[in-house]
């Protein structure tokens, strides 16, 4: 019985209007690796998942940098200047060589 009103309650507490349920499936050694470093922050997964999305939802964006290092980041950049400066120019073809040139690759 008790148990009964302990479930009643917490169904009441973290009704649908207050809270939403987010799922997902996670390789149990990177769940326990990630879980381990929570606890050592002093949160549980539940608050560090919290964590993410409040930053997210304040920034329109990602709060740490997904698989670029600086090198990439440049070549990704040189890349799209010189793609803009194509387009721009109207031609139709342009000779690597002189693209190397041009951003000292």
């Amino acid at each position: 019985m008790l148990q009964n009103k302990y479930i009643g309650s917490h169904f009441k507490y973290n009704s649908m209007a207050t809270t939403a349920l987010v799922q997902a499936r996670i390789e149990p050694a990177i769940k326990q690796k990630a879980e381990n470093y929570f606890h050592s922050f002093g949160m549980d997964t539940a608050t560090a998942i919290r964590i993410f999305f409040a930053k997210v939802a304040e920034t329109g964006c990602i709060p740490f940098t997904i698989g670029v290092d600086a090198e990439d980041a440049y070549d990704a950049a040189t890349g799209a200047k010189a793609y803009e400066e194509h387009l721009a120019s109207g031609k139709k073809a342009r000779p690597i060589s002189e693209l190397y040139k041009k951003y000292d690759i």
